[in-house]
């Protein structure tokens, strides 16, 4: 590999538009997707800064430790194909177009009108 993939232009536009996508949910990582693109940290800053609750870094923890479980065989095999796995992940990302506003979420059947009309049906 000539150097990291997310440096070209197409890595540069594929992080932002992970970034976006992370931002549009909830939660620590989506917290720290949306400082990135205010510009208020880096990427690299969840390196170096307590972002993550420890929940989400239990899961990198848990992750961590299927990898060093694996048999030495299929860690080879996936680090075999992890550039073009990632090349194929860059080139995904950045063929989105995120310009349009994301869907409004459909409202939980939970979500009930208990408003003055209900409470007059009740008398």
């Amino acid at each position: 590999m000539d150097g990291s993939p997310w440096r070209t232009e197409q890595g540069r536009l594929a992080r932002h538009n992970q970034l976006v996508l992370l931002a549009r949910g909830e939660g620590d990582l989506a917290d720290f997707a949306r400082d990135v693109l205010a510009g208020r940290a880096k990427a690299e800053d969840v390196l170096y800064r307590s972002y993550l609750d420890e929940s989400t870094l239990a899961a990198a923890h848990e992750g961590i430790d299927e990898w060093h479980a694996l048999p030495e065989a299929e860690q080879q095999a996936a680090i075999a194909v992890a550039d073009a796995r990632t090349r194929e992940e860059i080139t995904a990302l950045a063929a989105l177009d995120l310009t349009e506003p994301e869907p409004e979420p459909e409202p939980d059947d939970d979500d009930h009108d208990f408003g003055a009309g209900f409470l007059k049906s009740g008398w």
